[in-house]
């Protein structure tokens, strides 16, 4: 088994290979074998049948081979393969609700982010399949103020054991959705899943959510404030960051959803926040992710962005040469009050 998964591995990596393998429905029975290596907790095997399958569905997606060809060939059900879609997307979302109590290996690891990462291509675009896939991560994307609430009540009491479960369950969706968000390509397929997303308001929650959870970048003294000190502790931040950043990847109206909220003087202070725990560097990759432009009407963002950032730097030339000239006028009275010693 080993070596047939990586002779397959290796033909994946021609085009030509991939779509013949995909024409001879290759994808539908290493799916169902994928389901049976899950359910006999085979991770060794299961990790060489999802690179193929990753490799595979990007392919389908992007190619013109007919999805119940590639796929459903396997099938004897009478259902459309819209409904086949959706069972697929329901086996791997099941993978990722396992109980999460058991600490997980770095196979299992590595597998559950693989399986979040090609979840957006087995949709293959059927309605049936997104709504379910959406659905799935939604309960946990409403209301960030409750993830921070939950995670502050485990740091309080480690030992109790409901809110540990809730938290665990809670943290590896939202993780997971990140994966999702950030694997979503410029692909019709993704372009849709971006749409039905922020239809459904879950990006404009997270929009919401940083922008309550900070002193406005307008006030004096903003950085010195309580409220920005607590909000850059709050552990919903860098996985909102991130999500948004691969929401808003190639995607206009998740673009003006940003813009509209007002959030672009915040994002360019958090990108200059040091810390382990990443925002700056997050805020930054999601800044320079909305003034990049896809060549799809988007990036329009890139003007103002460059704008902050300029302001910033001749902020920071204009305080630099106001100390250097502080410093020389205490070096000259220093100077002239030991001459007049010496004198």
């Amino acid at each position: 088994m080993a070596s047939v998964l990586n002779l397959l591995k290796y033909c994946c990596k021609i085009c030509e290979n991939r779509c013949a393998l995909l024409r001879l429905g290759a994808l539908g029975l290493l799916l169902e074998t994928a389901r049976r290596a899950f359910s006999a907790d085979a991770m060794e095997p299961a990790e060489g049948i999802l690179l193929i399958v990753e490799s595979l569905t990007m392919e389908a997606n992007e190619s013109d081979i007919s999805i119940a060809q590639s796929v459903f060939t396997t099938t004897n059900e009478e259902a459309g393969a819209g409904e086949e879609a959706r069972k697929i997307v329901l086996m791997f979302l099941e993978r990722l609700c396992h109980p999460s109590g058991a600490k997980k290996s770095n196979k299992q690891q590595r597998n559950e982010e693989m399986v979040a990462r090609i979840l957006p291509y087995l949709t293959y675009g059927e309605p049936a399949a997104m709504e379910a896939l959406i659905q799935h991560f939604e309960p946990y994307l409403r209301d960030w103020t409750e993830f921070d609430q939950l995670q502050k009540q485990h740091e309080e009491d480690p030992k109790d054991e409901s809110i540990s479960q809730k938290v665990s369950t809670q943290r590896s969706a939202v993780d997971n959705f990140v994966r999702v968000s950030e694997s979503l390509k410029t692909s019709s397929c993704g372009e849709r899943l971006k749409e039905i997303i922020l239809e459904k308001g879950i990006t404009k929650a997270a929009v919401e959510h940083v922008k309550q959870s900070f002193a406005s970048p307008g006030q004096t003294g903003f950085r010195t404030s309580a409220e920005w000190t607590s909000g850059l502790k709050l552990p919903s931040i860098p996985p909102i960051l991130s999500m948004l950043k691969g929401l808003a990847k190639g995607h206009l109206p998740t673009q003006k959803c940003i813009d509209e909220e007002g959030i672009l003087p915040l994002l360019h202070a958090l990108e200059g926040v040091p810390g382990e725990n990443e925002i700056g560097a997050r805020a930054e990759n999601l800044l320079d992710t909305l003034a990049n432009k896809e060549n799809n009407g988007d990036g329009f963002l890139g003007e103002k962005i460059q704008e902050l950032r300029h302001a910033t730097r001749d902020e920071m030339r204009r305080r630099a040469l106001m100390k250097r000239e502080m410093l020389l006028q205490v070096t000259l009275v220093v100077s002239s009050a030991a001459m007049f010693v010496i004198l």
